[in-house]
């Protein structure tokens, strides 16, 4: 059971990240690995954390704190608060979108970040509402620190924290967000290839709507897939029409990174800095060594008669309304 937000007795933090939380111990923790100036550029947080552990320091010198000193660290040492959230259907283009976001010095672009993930599901430890937010502003305080006179941050959320979006929306009320999604039957084979976590039944704890979790474990996988998806797709559709985000097609990328997508965060580019931008879309997102090469008609091509059933009955009809709300 988790207690009120109270005031800690915290270490200097200057030059650390809060990297994960360990929200099963009895009391749950913080844990802080040393980033000095450190990046995020590579394709996801916990990429980035891997490498700043393999300093020698790291693996002898770690903090703990208690939950509550993301809330005083904030106080300390204000970091940046978010420019814009990145929300997906899960497989179209979100890795994208942050990594031209990182490819300017002047952004911090924090990709999937498990931290945030632990904080959103804190409710099932007893945390109340206004303590979530608290330590989610913190968090992102935290991570946003200017390393390096760094000016805006952005952060792409797991696909299935459009279920928490109205809760992120009241942390942060001011912030622009997007929802990307793309063609389904594009998403479902790539899904089924390497299912995420979300497309486990009860591997995260997290419920979907609509979904029952007993019925959930003898559902065929690609039946299952299909519905969350759906799920995540009616959640987005929802938040897009009462909380103003943007809708944005895989199809439009990248060209709308720097033009739509830039424009509703706020951004004025300047030719340099889209030079710099677009140069990332050569290689693969999810795996900068690689070349990008377009994958679509193959998809198309993979994709079997289950998974055509499936997506013209549970997702064709959601893609058509999102694709009206990016029109």
């Amino acid at each position: 059971m988790v207690g009120k937000v109270d005031r800690v007795s915290i270490p200097n933090l200057h030059g650390w990240m809060p990297s994960r939380i360990l929200r099963n111990l009895a009391e749950p923790v913080v844990e802080w690995c040393h980033f000095g100036g450190r990046r995020f550029t590579e394709p996801f947080f916990d990429h980035t954390v891997q490498q700043a552990m393999q300093v020698p320091f790291n693996l002898v010198f770690r903090q703990q704190t208690p939950l509550d000193a993301l809330v005083e660290w904030q106080a300390a040492s204000p970091g940046l608060s978010p420019d814009g959230f990145i929300f997906h259907m899960s497989r179209c283009g979100s890795t994208l979108v942050s990594q031209m976001l990182a490819a300017l010095p002047s952004h911090i672009a924090l990709s999937e970040a498990p931290p945030v993930d632990a904080i959103l599901r804190m409710d099932q430890r007893g945390a109340s509402e206004q303590q979530r937010i608290a330590w989610l502003r913190g968090f992102m305080s935290a991570a946003g620190q200017p390393r390096n006179g760094e000016s805006r941050l952005f952060v792409k959320l797991d696909a299935w924290h459009t279920f928490d979006l109205p809760l992120l929306r009241r942390a942060f009320p001011d912030t622009p967000w997007i929802f990307l999604h793309r063609n389904p039957v594009e998403v479902m084979v790539s899904a089924l290839k390497a299912p995420g976590a979300h497309l486990v039944p009860g591997l995260l704890g997290v419920e979907v709507p609509g979904i029952d979790p007993a019925a959930a474990v003898h559902m065929p996988q690609a039946e299952y897939c299909a519905r969350v998806l759906a799920a995540v797709c009616s959640a987005g559709i929802q938040h897009l029409t009462t909380h103003g985000g943007r809708a944005v097609d895989y199809d439009e990328l990248p060209s709308a990174v720097v033009s739509g997508i830039a424009t509703h965060f706020g951004l004025k580019l300047a030719p340099s800095e889209i030079e710099r931008m677009n140069a990332v879309t050569a290689f693969h997102a999810k795996s900068p060594s690689f070349y990008f090469e377009p994958d679509s008609a193959g998809k198309q091509g993979e994709a079997s008669a289950e998974v055509r059933e499936l997506t013209a009955r549970l997702l064709d009809p959601l893609y058509t309304k999102l694709k009206a709300l990016t029109a």
